[in-house]
C-alpha cells in the first residue's frame, strides 16, 4: 500500500467515524429526554433468557438445516426419478412460499395435532421443538440449492478420477467433491446462517418466548421505545456478527490452502 492509498484510508475512516458520532449524537439528543434506561435493567432477567433460547434455536436449526439441505441434495441427485421430482416439489413450495406461512400453517395444521401430545407427555416444549423442525426444513431448502450448484460445480474429471482410484460414493463426496465445492460456497452459507438466525425471531407467532417475543412483551408494558430496541440489535448483532467473521476466516484459510 503506497503513501497515499494509505492516507486517503485514514481520511476516509476519519470522516466515516465522525458522521456515525454525529448521527448518533444526534439522534440521543432528539430523544434522550424520553428515554428510561431503568426499564431495561429491571426487565433484563426476562430479556437475558428470550437471548439465551433465540441463541439455542439457532444453534439446533443451524445443525438441523445442515441435515436438511443435505438431504436435499442428496435427494435431488438419485438415480431415483421419485425421489429427484419429490425433492424438487418440496424446494420449490419451500422456496416459493414465505416462512411465516411455514410456521403458521405447518404448526396449527400439521406437527401440532401430530406431535403436541406426545411432546407433552414427555415434558417438553412442543412450540420449540416443532418451531425448530420447521426453520430447519425452510433453511434446509435453501442449502440444498447451494450445495447442489457447489457440488454441480465441479469438473466431471474429479468424479471420474475418484471413482477410478476405487473411491466409493461416500468417499467420493467425503474426500474429493465436499472440500472442493464447500470453497465455493462458503460465502452463500454464511449468508444463510446469519439469515437463519434472524429468522427466529419469527417463532414467536407460534408463542416460542425467544429474544424478540421477550423484548416485544417488554416494550408493550413498560411503553418503552429506544430502551427495548437498542437492545435487540445489540444481541442480534452478538449472535450474526461471530457467524460471518468466521466465515470471512475459513473463506481465506481455503483460499490460501487452495
Amino acid at each position: 500500500m503506497t503513501r497515499r492509498q494509505l492516507l486517503a484510508n485514514v481520511i476516509v475512516g476519519i470522516l466515516l467515524v465522525l458522521g456515525f458520532c454525529w448521527l448518533c449524537t444526534s439522534v440521543f439528543a432528539v430523544l434522550g429526554m424520553q428515554t428510561d434506561w431503568t426499564k431495561a435493567w429491571e426487565y433484563r432477567e426476562t430479556l437475558w433468557r428470550g437471548w439465551l433460547m433465540t441463541l439455542g434455536i439457532s444453534v439446533a436449526a443451524l445443525f438441523g438445516s445442515i441435515v436438511f439441505g443435505l438431504l436435499f441434495m442428496l435427494g435431488q441427485r438419485s438415480q431415483l426419478v421419485v425421489v429427484r421430482w419429490t425433492c424438487r416439489g418440496i424446494l420449490e413450495f419451500v422456496r416459493d412460499t414465505p416462512l411465516l406461512v411455514h410456521l403458521l400453517f405447518g404448526y396449527f395444521v400439521i406437527f401440532a395435532p401430530l406431535m403436541s401430545r406426545p411432546l407433552g407427555g414427555y415434558g417438553l416444549d412442543d412450540k420449540l421443538i416443532i418451531g425448530i423442525i420447521l426453520l430447519s426444513i425452510f433453511e434446509g431448502a435453501y442449502l440444498g440449492e447451494i450445495l447442489r450448484g457447489g457440488v454441480e460445480s465441479i469438473p466431471r474429471t474429479q468424479w471420474e478420477s475418484a471413482r477410478a482410484v476405487g473411491f466409493s460414493s461416500f468417499q467420493v463426496y467425503r474426500y474429493v467433491i465436499f472440500p472442493q465445492a464447500l470453497r465455493r460456497v462458503l460465502p452463500a452459507m454464511a449468508g444463510l446462517f446469519v439469515s437463519l438466525i434472524k429468522d427466529s425471531s419469527l417463532l414467536n407467532v407460534i408463542g416460542v418466548t425467544e429474544y424478540f417475543y421477550n423484548t416485544k412483551n417488554f416494550i408493550s408494558r413498560s411503553y418503552a421505545g429506544l430502551e427495548g430496541y437498542v437492545p435487540l440489535a445489540i444481541g442480534y448483532l452478538i449472535l450474526t456478527l461471530p457467524v460471518a467473521w468466521l466465515a470471512h476466516w475459513l473463506e481465506k484459510r481455503f483460499r490460501h490452502e487452495t
